[in-house]
């Protein structure tokens, strides 16, 4: 597990509120110099930490109005992971999470419209040989934050004798 100090944290915030910030205008806002950003953003990135930078795209602007999260229950008798890979190979399925309790799986899917999503549900995800059911449910507003950094545990403080 990589050990973030207040410096790194400070480095995640900004390049969590804007990806795209320089190293230079991240060491100005943080009073620190640009190779010291560098650094520790590369290894950072070398530890997994930071897994990338992407673009993220409004649906909605795109003309993906529908926004649906619905819950499967997949045979046990397939390969899950085929399953999932089948499920993530269409544009409109943005994530599949496993869960457990009564349904197997979470996906986040957006359509057009409700014909868009009709089609989605009764003949692309019914035709898949795993699908046993599916409880779908219409997202009607939704909010989003980055993951918090005040939830991961600074080093304990070393003594020196």
């Amino acid at each position: 597990m990589y050990q973030l100090d207040d410096l790194d944290r400070q480095i995640l915030h900004i390049l969590q509120h804007d990806g795209r910030a320089s190293n230079v205008s991240i060491a100005k806002q943080l009073g620190v110099g640009h190779t010291r950003v560098r650094d520790r953003i590369l290894r950072m990135e070398e530890a997994g930490v930071i897994e990338g930078y992407r673009v993220l795209l409004n649906p909605v602007a795109l003309g993906q109005g529908i926004l649906c999260i619905v819950q499967l229950k997949v045979d046990q008798g397939y390969d899950f992971t085929q399953f999932v890979e089948q499920l993530l190979e269409w544009d409109e399925v943005v994530e599949v999470v496993n869960i457990t309790g009564d349904f197997d799986a979470h996906v986040r899917v957006w359509a057009r419209d409700v014909a868009h999503l009709r089609d989605i549900l009764y003949n692309k995800l019914s035709a898949l040989p795993a699908h046993k059911s599916t409880n779908s449910t219409l997202v009607l507003r939704r909010w989003e934050k980055p993951f918090g950094l005040g939830s991961i545990c600074l080093p304990e403080p070393t003594e020196t004798t």
